[in-house]
């Protein structure tokens, strides 16, 4: 029977190794060379984490791994590692959070939010959700709501009309922020089902994101410290207003690939092994919808020429290509399978998904966060 000291023990002994993994990691996927230094997991109460140049140890928070996710103790680690860059590589010196810091932030793809250019890091780790949104942010999402409901309509028309619509009015946002010139805030979020295996239909969603819903996604390994397992999951990147529709988007169709299946397999008594065929019908139909309605581009009407279109959404890829270049420097390119299985269900699945009208039905909003799904 363990003592919830053993326990402790050996959840402590857990993150360490699972650290000095991920530490070897990025140096290898950074090109750093950096000699390991003592990895710790202790119960700091002034820090989140801690470079001790002298004894060449690097200790990282118990509260940091017990409160937040991993990718925010990835970014803790890489703070301190920034330290040791400054220190071991570039020869020390100035101030803590200085040049030669910062400089190792970048060697290391640090976050904005992690490199704490002045002081400590705050008390509660900032998320880019709880930051109040600017006044062109709040007419755009509440725009963008006041669409979704009307897309929820018994009226065919009007509803894939209001879907259309909302794409039309992100695309057009981003047009304009780019001409006015606006900051662009650049987030990223990590998506996880806890699974070992990324489904076909899974990937396809994302990809109905990345061309679709103006956002980048990337496939990695993201370990829970609470299983002490890894997981396949997929971080989306974009701007701050993008990835919170197309988070949005996701957790939209992961519901309706369910609810449509279901109904499907009840209404025809078909077989569990045709369910991908099915769902990758889905997908295709909806893409397939969102293309043909931006045929009709509105950016013309919008006071957009043609190639003041071109021009401005070359800089706004250019500006996210540079955000996911910093964080994954060495990216391979990833295609979805065009794997079709049972070709009647998957006819079936089509035709269902260009039927299908994004809507409101499962948003709330809630304390100025956004998009947020109840």
């Amino acid at each position: 029977m363990f003592r919830p000291e053993d326990i402790k023990q050996d959840l402590t002994r857990a993150w360490t190794e699972q650290l000095y993994r991920e530490y070897e990691h990025i140096c290898s996927y950074f090109r750093v060379s950096l000699a390991t230094p003592v990895i710790a997991v202790e119960a700091l109460t002034a820090s989140w984490g801690q470079w001790t140049r002298m004894t060449r140890r690097l200790t990282l928070s118990r509260r940091l791994i017990e409160g937040y996710s991993w990718d925010i103790v990835i970014e803790i680690l890489k703070h301190e590692m920034a330290h040791q860059v400054a220190d071991e590589l570039l020869g020390g010196g100035g101030l803590p959070h200085g040049r030669a810091f910062q400089q190792g932030c970048d060697m290391l793809g640090v976050a904005d939010w992690a490199r704490a250019a002045s002081g400590e890091l705050p008390e509660q780790i900032p998320s880019w959700r709880e930051r109040a949104l600017g006044d062109e942010e709040e007419r755009l999402l509440k725009r963008a709501e006041k669409l979704l409901a009307l897309a929820g309509s018994t009226n065919e028309h009007e509803a894939a009309l209001a879907m259309a619509r909302v794409r039309q009015l992100y695309a057009q946002y981003n047009l304009e922020s780019v001409k006015a010139r606006r900051q662009s805030t650049h987030v990223y979020c990590v998506m996880s089902r806890k699974q070992k295996k990324i489904s076909a239909e899974e990937s396809m969603i994302f990809s109905v994101l990345t061309e679709h819903f103006f956002v980048r996604a990337i496939f990695l390994d993201h370990y829970d410290q609470h299983d002490l397992c890894t997981y396949k999951a997929v971080e989306l990147l974009g701007t701050r207003e993008n990835v919170l529709m197309a988070e949005y988007v996701y957790h939209f169709l992961r519901h309706q690939l369910d609810s449509l299946w279901g109904a499907y397999r009840k209404a025809n008594a078909v077989a569990a092994k045709v369910r991908r065929s099915y769902m990758i019908g889905v997908l295709s139909g909806f893409s397939s919808k969102l293309r043909k309605s931006a045929d009709t581009t509105p950016n013309q009407a919008a006071g957009f020429t043609a190639a003041e279109t071109t021009a401005l959404v070359k800089i706004a890829d250019q500006a996210l290509d540079e955000f996911v270049g910093d964080r994954y420097p060495r990216l391979s390119t990833r295609r979805t399978s065009g794997v079709r299985g049972d070709r009647s269900t998957y006819d079936a699945g089509v035709r269902a998904g260009r039927d299908l009208n994004l809507h409101k039905g499962v948003t709330q909003r809630s304390g100025n966060k956004g998009l947020l799904i109840g």
